[in-house]
């Protein structure tokens, strides 16, 4: 059972102490890292008709996704539960997209963020929480011509790929 907002591996602040740059390597899509390596795991979540499922976040649209609490046993269990408290969804079967390598914690520390794509397979009544502001169901075009969060070269690859790897509905 997770214990909810404990995460596993916390992450510091970048303003606690020296900044230095932070690698990240595209893996592919398998095999999946040792999960105790994990840090993070995040959903390229797709409606039937082919929309995205995206929180609503301060930093603004994004993929649901979050870092590994303690007591989850397996990056499916963290992005089913991620998708649930960022945007409230239910999935069906996860397939795998990415393995982002990251030297965050340190150059001799080597962690993983791990990416899936689901068809969603219901949405829960939406309720606003610290996770979340919202959620919006949109096209994959419009969302990437509108994120904001991170690396949009990043980002595009994630939802290319995800949308490649996703079986018809």
């Amino acid at each position: 059972m997770t214990t909810a907002g404990e995460d596993r591996r916390p992450v510091r602040s970048r303003r606690d102490g020296p900044t230095m740059p932070t690698t990240l390597r595209c893996l592919g899509p398998s095999p999946d890292p040792p999960f105790e390596r994990v840090t993070s795991a995040s959903v390229v979540a797709v409606t039937d008709d082919g929309r995205l499922v995206v929180a609503e976040l301060t930093r603004g649209l994004d993929i649901p996704g979050g870092h590994v609490q303690r007591g989850e046993s397996s990056i499916d269990e963290t992005v089913r539960r991620e998708a649930w408290e960022e945007v409230r969804a239910r999935l069906g079967v996860l397939h795998p997209v990415e393995v982002i390598e990251s030297d965050y914690f340190g150059a001799d520390d080597w962690t993983y963020m791990v990416i899936r794509t689901a068809r969603v397979t219901e949405l829960g009544p939406w309720e606003t929480t610290h996770e979340s502001a919202g959620r919006m169901l949109i096209e994959p075009e419009d969302f990437l011509r509108r994120y904001r969060g991170g690396d949009p070269a990043l980002m595009r690859h994630l939802v290319t790929t995800a949308l490649a790897a996703l079986p018809a509905p």
